[in-house]
């Protein structure tokens, strides 16, 4: 015999499931005006990412790769900096079309990542961070890259071979100074501070938004199984192509710094 108040709420529980509307495929919504008709919460959700990438993108140039023409040993490095600073103002500039697009508030109202409060001060810390951080950065456009709104899914399609090609400019020169034994006890230095704060990248384990952004197919994955994806690619490049130490760090984050 069934308990009826096990069954109570059962119909109540039926009606909101099926009112719930389904998850929009990877690139089902074509542009602006598809957006819009959506409603405010997902155009409002896709705000929170754009205006993110358009401020972190900029934020991330100015703080670590103008600076690091000046850091760069050669001129082949100054030449490399300078290119990795064009592109990554290409690609602010490129997300900012987006925002532009969607008539989105300004993206300044809130600041950019930690990560990017500080110019970095040295040529090590330069490739560590294009390793490191653009790793990062290259797990947030992949869940993006399956993203329902089809504008911000290309975009980061696109952008991806650039990424990568930064991230192998960052191991392959960071790989070079940790073969030097001078070098190796500042390179470790560097892994241990930009490791714990990059795991921050990635958001709360609890946040809200995340779970509305998977709610209508911005992003398919937690923050945490981003976390948990970048800390296994980050571990393989410090151990295995450096032969540094990983840093013991969580994998999740309540928002604290301490």
């Amino acid at each position: 015999m069934v308990d009826p108040e096990c069954t109570r709420e059962v119909p109540a529980i039926i009606s909101s499931y099926r009112e719930k509307p389904p998850v929009p495929e990877p690139g089902e919504i074509g542009g602006p005006e598809e957006a819009f008709a959506l409603g405010d919460e997902y155009v409002e959700c896709l705000g929170k990412i754009i205006n993110s990438h358009v401020r972190n993108e900029r934020a991330g140039a100015a703080a670590f790769d103008e600076p690091s023409i000046a850091h760069a040993p050669t001129a082949k490095d100054k030449w490399l900096a300078c290119r990795m600073a064009m592109e990554e103002y290409g690609h602010h500039l490129q997300f900012n079309k987006l925002a532009a697009a969607l008539s989105l508030e300004d993206p300044y109202t809130r600041p950019p990542l930690t990560v990017f409060e500080e110019e970095l001060s040295s040529w090590p810390e330069y490739v560590l961070s294009k390793a490191l951080i653009d790793l990062a950065e290259i797990v947030l456009m992949e869940d993006l890259c399956s993203c329902s709104y089809r504008p911000l899914r290309d975009l980061c399609v696109s952008l991806m071979p650039e990424e990568r090609f930064h991230v192998r400019l960052g191991r392959d020169g960071s790989r070079r100074l940790a073969r030097d034994p001078a070098r190796r006890g500042e390179m470790q230095r560097v892994v241990d501070g930009m490791v714990p704060v990059t795991m921050t990248f990635f958001g709360r384990s609890d946040s809200p938004n995340n779970a509305r952004f998977r709610r209508w197919g911005i992003k398919r994955l937690t923050n945490d199984e981003c976390r948990r994806i970048f800390s296994e690619r980050a571990r393989s490049i410090v151990e295995d192509d450096l032969n540094l130490v990983f840093p013991e760090v969580k994998q999740t984050w309540n928002g604290s710094m301490n």
